[in-house]
């Protein structure tokens, strides 16, 4: 990977997996590689110190039965991206915000197959980021703003743990 070609987002844009064909299987598993453990890999850089990777890897682990060449090869992609980004990483400056800042958003049902949307929120405490989730929603959102309003909800009972 030390001669790649870098790319600059954590996955493909505009590019939707799904779930493998036989043929795709095949393939993937001609490849000889273990998905789930480079996948566990790079969970493991999530909760260290890169949060940026939380959607990329939440949606390849969707694929962790039968994976296909197309996960594969977007798991690849991820890898560029970190060659790329490998300066990146958490930083703690000095901040006399005294308070807690936090932010969700929602990717109303952008999963094909379910519907469901997928739930992302952070939180910052003195301006150190202290909470990140990236989750699906466990049901269907009839619109943008019942998504919104569930990760708002998710993101409040994070909060008030935190606070305590």
């Amino acid at each position: 990977m030390d001669a790649c070609k870098t790319v600059t987002t954590p996955l493909t844009p505009n590019e939707h997996l799904c779930p493998a064909t036989d043929d795709e299987i095949a393939a993937c598993k001609n490849l000889k590689v273990n998905y789930r453990s480079a996948i566990s890999s790079i969970n493991y850089l999530i909760t260290a110190t890169r949060p940026d990777l939380s959607f990329s890897v939440s949606t390849l682990s969707q694929y962790l039965e039968q994976p296909g060449i197309k996960h594969w090869q977007a798991f690849l992609h991820v890898l560029k991206y970190l060659r790329g980004s490998i300066s990146i990483g958490l930083c703690y400056p000095v901040d006399k915000n005294n308070g807690i800042t936090a932010y969700s958003d929602t990717d109303w049902g952008n999963f094909r197959i379910t519907r469901r949307s997928t739930t992302g929120y952070l939180a910052r405490f003195h301006n150190f980021l202290v909470l990140w989730k990236m989750r699906k929603q466990p049901s269907v959102s009839i619109s943008m703003a019942e998504a919104e309003y569930k990760a708002v909800c998710d993101l409040n009972s994070e909060l008030l743990w935190f606070r305590q």
